[in-house]
């Protein structure tokens, strides 16, 4: 997120939702993030951090910041979730390791190409692309090599 965030309560007021301490804790979390994050990952860099923040806050906040386009959930399929947050995203695709879950961003002109084209059709608004490209990371591929 950017450095100069509104702040929650001038966000989520509009919509009629409350700006609760545990919001803001894991909103000016999210602002000092540079990579994707699971909800575990994030709330055991709280705890560290000495937040009193429980999962199941930090789980029904994703969801909601989700909801609104503060941060964008990816599938990896690996039993869990991840995000990042929508105003570090520039247009940009995702590489899935299928073995490690690693998630490596890939840019293009092709997904540029893909929004404009999309953006055209009248009788849709579009809001977002995401591609998601799924196989083996190099590391994986090299620990494969080292066991043949």
């Amino acid at each position: 997120m950017h450095k100069d965030i509104h702040p929650l309560k001038d966000l989520l007021g509009p919509r009629g939702l409350k700006s609760t301490k545990e919001r803001e804790t894991i909103l000016r979390e999210l602002e000092g993030l540079q990579d994707h994050f699971n909800a575990e990952k994030l709330f055991l860099r709280l705890n560290r951090k000495g937040a009193k923040v429980s999962r199941p806050t930090i789980y029904r906040t994703l969801k909601l910041f989700q909801k609104y386009h503060f941060i964008e959930k990816l599938d990896i399929k690996k039993k869990c979730f991840y995000y990042e947050p929508i105003s570090q995203k520039k247009e940009h695709g995702h590489r899935i390791c299928e073995r490690c879950g690693k998630i490596i961003d890939f840019q293009s002109k092709s997904i540029e190409t893909l929004k404009s084209e999309m953006g055209k059709d009248k009788n849709f608004r579009l809001h977002n692309i995401s591609v998601q490209v799924f196989g083996i990371c190099r590391d994986c591929q090299m620990t494969s090599k080292d066991k043949n």
